[in-house]
């Protein structure tokens, strides 16, 4: 595959003049934002696409900087970032470093006990979000700035241009008991970018277009280390479009694909599997010989990408044509599955449908280091990460653990405020195998339990937020679930325990984990009276626990099994507007609408992802009309819709 000469010329252009540059923040910056003609981002507002020229957005960066200046100064300090991706994320972000200060980009998605204890490592004052915030510092509401310096009669406030910060901060997927922080500045964020040229080279469709226009899907939090480099850095440098998202539902995701033309989606493997099952769903309901020839039509493209892969891939969507057009439709060209271990199946489908789906690795530590990027279905469905970029190094310790050097990878880490001394190798705790130059990651070492949203989950973390007095002994595990693992409270309690004390233990637990936010939750609860600890020990060893339970000596039971309906539940609800919540549910789900229990929570007992559960809050909201929310059960859900309505 060619790429188009205007973008091959953009992009050798734009890595010479970082290659000769001192390859700060500032420089980054400034070849970023060269090209006014260019689009950086599409929304869709009041049902029409708004675009933003990489020109409209620098001139608000630099009002915001110099607005920014006059409030707080070029501290030279830590400033606290605390936003989801959107449009005003791109002008706060670089108006941060231009006014001399530098952005700790917050994880909206960690405990506010979690951000606080960073906030005081880093020293920050001061925290730029959107409406409020429920950090301590001096809270600058960047919806008022941004609003302010839109106006036509704003007076533009000067800002020093030598007082250019060189430094961000992002806080790792909180898998320790410590607040972990990664530190990166202009050098190696440059490295970063500089390895997507030999990315494109060995992989020219990385940057193949559609009707002109490469669009990335914002899909991924810019403050994960995925999303900022992988889509933030790599793509605006280019000077490619970000297409950004109302919110993140399946049904919104296809339709802002359809929409907009999005050619890009970076995401974890819980978009894709939750994609995948939706497929399936509806190639289940076809007549037998009709879903014969869906699976026949699959290995068909397969075989015809392998012989041909560009060519291929475009047949392939013309051929699946029906599936295509209902999913993201034809303007797919690239995809990359990372943060955690996607499907075989979930491979072969994307793939067999003309969306070449590749599958990288990265950590907070050491950045995006690889991707697999052979042009064949063939060897992309073997799963592999591909081999290390040109700034990187690979190797297998003694223990079949990867280790990682290289000069893109962060500069330092902080560990509870303490910078720790770095070894010359990162072990990143991922077991791993190698067939030839190619890398294939087998799991995660000791505890950790990877999240459906790519997050590392170490269950001491979550563990300690419990406090269960009235329990013998518990402990948070994952638990084997298809084929990945599930982050699982199990209580041991006395053969005496009363209904009443296990429905006390339920009501706390369930609070605990009803303040914890989505990707940290437990998933299941489990009651046991075997014990959970071997007699010698002095505290609970999970391979322990997890071999009592898989050889059956450890019996758990569902904690609401527990509880008398009398006890869980005494309050009259609407029955139709139940029912139709149940509905919603069951077809979200996929389950017999007979099994939606109206107490049971979405995440917990009834098992959707975090895709799943925006998408039933999204058809909620449709449907009765009524404004974002966050309910946990049916019950819940038909209470606030009533509510609504009163």
């Amino acid at each position: 595959m060619r790429i188009k000469e205007e973008l091959r010329k953009y992009i050798a252009y734009n890595i010479n003049e970082l290659n000769n540059s001192d390859k700060t923040l500032k420089d980054v910056y400034r070849i970023m934002f060269r090209d006014n003609g260019l689009n950086i981002a599409e929304t869709e507002e009041n049902y029409r696409v708004r675009r933003y020229s990489y020109a409209e957005i620098k001139d608000l960066i630099e009002k915001a900087a110099g607005e920014l200046y006059s409030r707080i100064g070029a501290s030279r300090d830590y400033v606290a970032l605390e936003m989801e991706n959107c449009v005003e994320w791109l002008v706060a972000f670089w108006a941060i470093l231009k006014s001399g200060n530098k952005p700790f980009l917050v994880n909206c998605r960690h405990t506010t006990e979690l951000s606080e204890g960073i906030i005081k490592s880093l020293n920050i004052k001061t925290i730029i979000g959107v409406g409020s915030t429920k950090l301590t510092g001096d809270f600058v509401d960047f919806t008022e700035i941004y609003s302010l310096i839109r106006t036509p009669d704003y007076v533009a406030k000067a800002c020093p241009d030598d007082v250019f910060e060189d430094e961000l901060a992002i806080s790792t997927s909180a898998t320790s008991m410590h607040q972990s922080i990664c530190f990166y500045g202009g050098s190696e964020i440059s490295q970063q970018i500089l390895d997507a040229e030999k990315i494109v080279e060995e992989c020219p469709r990385m940057a193949s277009m559609y009707n002109g226009s490469i669009k990335q899907l914002a899909f991924l939090p810019f403050y994960h280390i995925f999303g900022l480099f992988a889509v933030f850095f790599w793509f605006a440098f280019f000077g490619r479009t970000f297409v950004f998202l109302k919110n993140y539902s399946p049904d919104t995701i296809a339709h802002a694909c359809r929409r907009h033309e999005v050619t890009h989606i970076f995401a974890v493997p819980v978009l894709w599997h939750t994609v995948e099952k939706k497929i399936l769903k509806e190639v289940a309901k076809y007549p037998v010989r009709r879903q014969k020839t869906f699976y026949l039509g699959l290995k068909l493209c397969t075989a015809i990408q392998n012989v041909m892969p560009y060519l291929g891939a475009r047949l392939s969507k013309y051929i699946m044509g029906e599936v295509v057009d209902s999913v993201f439709g034809p303007s797919i060209q690239f995809c990359i599955s990372g943060g955690s271990y996607v499907m075989d199946s979930t491979l072969k489908l994307f793939n067999g449908l003309g969306y070449p789906l590749h599958n990288g690795y990265g950590m907070s530590e050491i950045g995006i280091t690889s991707v697999e990027l052979r042009k064949r279905p063939h060897d992309r469905n073997k799963n592999s990460v591909g081999h290390p970029f040109e700034s990187i190094e690979y190797r297998i310790s003694d223990d079949g653990l990867l280790e990682v050097k290289g000069t893109s990878i962060s500069r330092k880490v902080m560990i509870d405020g303490v910078i720790q001394e770095r070894d010359e190798w990162f072990k990143t705790m991922d077991a791993v195998t190698k067939d030839g130059n190619y890398y294939f990651i087998k799991g995660r070492a000791k505890d950790i339990i990877i999240g459906d949203n790519g997050e590392n989950i170490n269950p001491d973390l979550t563990e300690k937020i419990f406090d269960i007095p009235n329990a013998k002994n518990y402990a948070c595990v994952g638990l084997r679930k298809n084929e990945g693992e599930v982050l699982s409270l199990i209580v041991q309690i006395s053969e005496k325990t009363t209904v009443e004390e296990a429905t006390e233990i339920y009501k706390s637990v369930m609070a605990k984990n009803d303040s914890l936010p989505n990707s940290m939750r437990v998933r299941q609860f489990f009651f046991t009276t075997n014990p959970i600890m071997a007699s010698s020990a002095i505290k609970v060893s999970r391979p322990y626990l997890l071999k009592g339970i898989y050889e059956g000596n450890i019996k758990l039971t569902k904690m609401n099994e527990y509880v008398p309906e009398s006890i869980k539940f005494a309050i009259k609800y609407d029955e139709q507007i139940l029912n139709e919540v149940k509905k919603i549910v069951s077809d979200t789900l996929d389950i017999p609408v007979e099994d939606v229990d109206p107490k049971a929570n979405l995440i917990i007992d009834l098992g959707a992802t975090s895709l799943q559960y925006f998408e039933i809050l999204s058809r909620v909201t449709d449907q009765f009309g009524v404004e974002t929310f966050s309910c946990n059960t049916v019950y819940e859900l038909t209470k606030y819709i009533e509510g609504q309505k009163e």
